[in-house]
């Protein structure tokens, strides 16, 4: 496809943009010289770099599409013949942005050294990466988790994009080991929960200093503690590790495998439900009858896929709901954002059932909070046919519309 124009080309106003807010890249109406190709990509570029800007600064729930349109300089019919959603284009944006960062870390990754050698790299390019660009690091690690049911199924085949880091074809020929499926998607699943919790933290430019901790606990399950070891001595790291640290740490590195699972298999359910409802665009009010319906299926959808999990996944469940009350801090923090993404999921389709959005969140953590409690003893006994039913578990929720609304 040909370049765009010239700056001097671009640096224009889109017919209807104010003259006080044009950006150096707009586009001018009448003859600029661009085909119909590199106006569309143009727009493209723009809407997506405002919604990153936007994103970065304010995080999701709180950037509305007009803001995106006027800081673009599109009109809202260029915005929605671009994306039909303010979701659609977020995870447009999430696509290219996390593509930027794991290409990169992939391409550290090849090699003929050995497995352990190749991972150290690899992670070091990924970490210092984030550190580089922290608007990237949050849209990809902490934003896209609340962007709504696709962007987390997004997000969640995505990370499948690490799993050569850790599949068995790679570490079995290091390490002479053959591991279950899911301590490898688990180191996975670790990773990504350690960088959300830092990059939400506000430490993201502290990352490459987490290399050797991080280097520890991925390894760990493939080549034992005294191996793993190593890796803080490598990097100057002081301190013992315990006995009690190493089992929390493996532990917690299966723990990711489960709670990726779990928080999969619930947006999944959720956005099937959505994609064959007629859900409205970039998060606009709702009304109707048939919208209404259509959220109370969707929590209805994400509670029966908790309950299938628990039969399922016995072992997994009992790991996410009790395990980690006990094994340890860090356990417990991991079981508590767990339990905070769940409710976020819970939360969007009650949105649209509630009188406003502080309501949805206290009903959405209520409702999650009171699955959990009912859970908590058959999943303790894996008693899977004590566990409540779907009406059982939804019951409280009250899921008709608020005649109010």
């Amino acid at each position: 496809m040909p370049e765009h124009g010239s700056r001097a080309h671009r640096a224009a106003l889109v017919p209807g943009a104010s003259a006080g807010r044009a950006r150096p890249d707009q586009i001018r109406g009448g003859n600029h010289g661009l085909t119909p190709e590199q106006v569309v990509d143009s727009q493209r570029e723009r809407v997506l770099a405002a919604m990153r800007e936007l994103v970065a600064g304010r995080g999701f729930q709180d950037v509305p599409v007009a803001e995106v349109i006027r800081r673009a300089g599109v009109s809202r019919k260029t915005f929605y013949e671009l994306y039909a959603s303010k979701e659609e284009c977020f995870v447009a944006l999430y696509d290219q942005e996390l593509e930027r960062l794991l290409f990169p870390t992939l391409q550290a990754f090849q090699g003929t050294e050995s497995w352990v050698d190749r991972l150290r790299t690899a992670l070091g390019v990924l970490l210092g990466a984030l550190a580089a660009d922290p608007a990237a690091a949050r849209l990809c690690f902490v934003e896209v988790l609340s962007a709504g049911p696709k962007a987390l199924a997004r997000r969640n085949g995505a990370m499948a994009k690490l799993d050569p880091l850790f599949d068995r074809a790679n570490v079995s020929t290091a390490v002479g080991s053959t591991r279950p499926r899911a301590v490898t998607a688990g180191a996975v699943g670790y990773l990504s929960e350690v960088l959300n919790r830092e990059i939400a933290a506000g430490r993201t430019t502290e990352l490459p200093e987490l290399r050797a901790e991080l280097m520890y606990t991925l390894t760990l399950p493939f080549v034992g503690p005294h191996n793993a070891g190593k890796e803080l001595a490598r990097e100057g790291v002081e301190g013992d590790v315990t006995a009690d640290a190493a089992s929390e740490r493996s532990f917690l590195t299966a723990y990711g495998a489960h709670a990726a699972d779990l928080l999969g298999r619930v947006s999944a359910a959720m956005a099937r439900v959505g994609a064959a409802g007629d859900g409205s665009a970039d998060g606009a009010s709702y009304s109707g009858a048939g919208v209404a319906a259509d959220a109370a299926d969707r929590v209805r959808a994400g509670v029966a896929a908790v309950l299938e999990f628990c039969a399922e996944e016995p072992d997994g469940a009992r790991a996410c709901f009790v395990e980690a009350l006990s094994v340890g801090p860090a356990a417990r923090e991991r079981r508590a954002e767990t339990t905070r993404r769940l409710s976020e999921l819970f939360e969007q389709p009650l949105r649209e059932l509630r009188p406003s959005e502080r309501i949805a969140r206290v009903s959405a953590i209520a409702l999650v909070g009171g699955m959990l409690e009912l859970l908590f003893d058959p999943v303790d006994r894996r008693a899977v046919d004590e566990l409540p039913s779907l009406d059982a578990v939804v019951a409280a929720a009250r899921l008709e519309p608020d005649p109010q609304r």
